[in-house]
């Protein structure tokens, strides 16, 4: 980061791990995110399995939207996100109950009776394996019939690059301007994300490289069945209908086997 006109500028060839300087900044950046309108579609998908959940983790919370989301809506939440960035950010301006920690290897003493990780945060998680291993650490999370929801961005998203994009010459303080490449045989998106923000004489610029793995329908619900969970259904972004070859966001709900 740097402050122009105090002291030398730091070179923007050296990115920082994703999610790390991007943290303070994270909010204004999603500030057009739907949260509200994403819990309404949990609920609805809730709804299909007549639960009403008390006990629930937001993971990968990030700064808490979601998870106070929410508490508004009379649910006990709680957070946990890998990055220690993001969870000193929501610790700073929330105060719902936030913890380092990492989805494939997840320990919790108590039961949940819903786990939601949106905002395609489980693409993050770059081989199968590993993915399987998250899924088994929320499996074993859950309460007997608990729910596990997430989302993910398909491989049209990513192949796509449609994390190309940029707000360059609008008004704001935050201003950003992202590329992004696709390897179709590892199946990896590479981010390169820049970012300045500007304020009063102070300019800061700092930088990011994100990655996304794609997955298959058919490998995430194998993978689902395989960690023990039953009723697993995909949808289309924010539909009741099964994803299709133009899904560019598609949302996954499991059951865990009741007693």
């Amino acid at each position: 980061m740097t402050q122009r006109g105090s002291g030398p500028s730091m070179s923007e060839s050296v990115p920082a791990p994703q999610f790390t300087i991007v943290a303070p900044y994270y909010d204004i950046l999603m500030s057009g995110v739907p949260y509200a309108r994403w819990v309404d579609y949990v609920e609805e998908l809730l709804d299909s399995l007549s639960l009403r959940p008390r006990l629930v983790l937001d993971l990968a919370c990030g700064t808490g939207c979601v998870a106070q989301e929410l508490r508004q809506r009379g649910c006990q939440a709680i957070g946990a996100d890998l990055s220690e960035a993001m969870v000193r950010q929501a610790r700073r301006q929330t105060d719902l109950p936030v913890c380092v920690m990492d989805a494939r290897r997840m320990g919790f003493g108590q039961a949940f009776d819903l786990v939601l990780c949106l905002f395609d945060s489980l693409n993050y998680v770059l081989e199968l394996d590993e993915l399987w291993a998250a899924f088994r650490g929320v499996q074993q999370a859950l309460r007997p019939g608990g729910a596990f929801i997430f989302d993910l961005n398909t491989t049209r998203a990513l192949e796509r690059n449609l994390f190309t994009q940029h707000n360059l010459g609008r008004d704001g303080p935050l201003s950003y301007d992202w590329q992004s490449s696709y390897d179709k045989r590892t199946r990896i998106c590479t981010v390169d994300m820049r970012f300045t923000w500007r304020e009063g004489d102070v300019v800061r610029q700092f930088r990011e490289i994100h990655r996304q793995r794609a997955y298959e329908t058919s490998e995430v619900k194998a993978a689902l069945k395989r960690a023990g969970f039953e009723r697993v259904q995909a949808y289309g972004y924010l539909s009741h209908k099964r994803p299709n070859r133009w899904t560019t966001r598609a949302y996954y709900l499991a059951q865990k086997p009741g007693t």
